[in-house]
């Protein structure tokens, strides 16, 4: 079992043709309502790729939550330990993406929610593994500690997070660390990737990785840094790229090496990106094993 933890989001998703180069009005192609947030979205992946998965988040007591609660259990997500919270507003986004597949991103969450303190009952089983996102950072420092203690796997999604002794602790505990370009740049102020990977090495020697969307994966293992390039592929949504590799990752380390389990995440959000609909478009396994042939074998740098 993997059990994603982190915010959940009713995500309404805006087609438009193209970004105006100053706020105008506009006419849109299509509007949809999905479910968004980058641990539910792994969970799904993870699901769609024959794992078993569960959901721990923050529901509020409206529409919105019932409509995404629906949404996990009909895929045989559970959701039995996450949180509701009376009389709060579950959090939600307006996705504005162009015919490209490139979206603009605004995010709300109410107060009352993200205050909510309480944890839930976590377990460190054997047969457990974790993915957790830092934007509910005291769930996701808990199971960091946790899962370093009894040696499980915790996928941490480093993105849009805020640094904190919390978030450090994290980063130290969690098995593996995966940031974004924007979430590397942020921890190690601005340092090259290269750099910056080896730095974090120096003062912790375990696994890091970091996501470069078009430009591929590099991560850091034994003191070696590796480089899987990302295909070349005709894009049409890229929202949900990154959760869909961290869901991918998580489900293909449990049995496979990094570097397997990397390619595999890479051709999984990549397939990903050649279609719209957000996770009702996920490939499964069979899909993902045949598109690994368009990967270039990972290079050691």
């Amino acid at each position: 079992m993997i059990t994603c933890v982190g915010p959940i989001f009713l995500d309404r998703v805006i087609k438009i043709e193209e970004f105006p180069e100053k706020p105008i009005k506009l006419v849109a192609n299509g509007l949809e309502k999905r479910l968004g947030g980058p641990a539910p979205v792994a969970s799904f992946a993870i699901k769609s790729l024959g794992g078993e998965a569960e959901f721990i988040g923050r529901f509020g007591d409206d529409d919105a939550a019932d409509y995404l609660k629906s949404e996990l259990l009909n895929s045989g997500i559970s959701i039995q330990k996450s949180i509701d919270v009376v009389d709060a507003q579950t959090s939600q986004s307006h996705i504005f993406e162009d015919r490209k597949g490139e979206r603009m991103l605004a995010v709300f969450n109410e107060e009352k929610l993200t205050n909510d303190k309480s944890l839930p009952a976590f377990e460190f089983s054997e047969n457990q593994s974790y993915l957790v996102d830092t934007n509910w950072i005291e769930a996701a420092h808990h199971v960091a500690v946790e899962s370093y203690k009894y040696k499980v796997n915790c996928v941490v999604d480093l993105d849009n997070f805020t640094k904190s002794n919390l978030l450090d602790d994290v980063v130290n505990f969690a098995s593996h660390p995966i940031f974004s370009e924007t979430g590397l740049n942020r921890f190690t102020d601005n340092m090259p990737i290269i750099d910056a990977l080896k730095s974090l090495y120096q003062k912790n020697q375990k696994f890091y990785a970091v996501t470069l969307g078009a430009k591929g994966v590099y991560w850091i293992e034994n003191g070696d840094i590796f480089h899987c390039q990302s295909p070349k592929i005709n894009v049409k949504e890229t929202n949900g790229a990154g959760d869909v590799f961290h869901g991918a990752f998580a489900q293909f380390i449990r049995t496979k090496t990094s570097k397997e389990a990397i390619e595999l995440a890479t051709a999984t959000a990549s397939l990903k990106c050649t279609r719209s609909g957000g996770i009702k478009t996920l490939p499964d396994y069979p899909e993902v094993k045949e598109f690994l042939n368009q990967i270039e074998p990972s290079k050691q740098i």
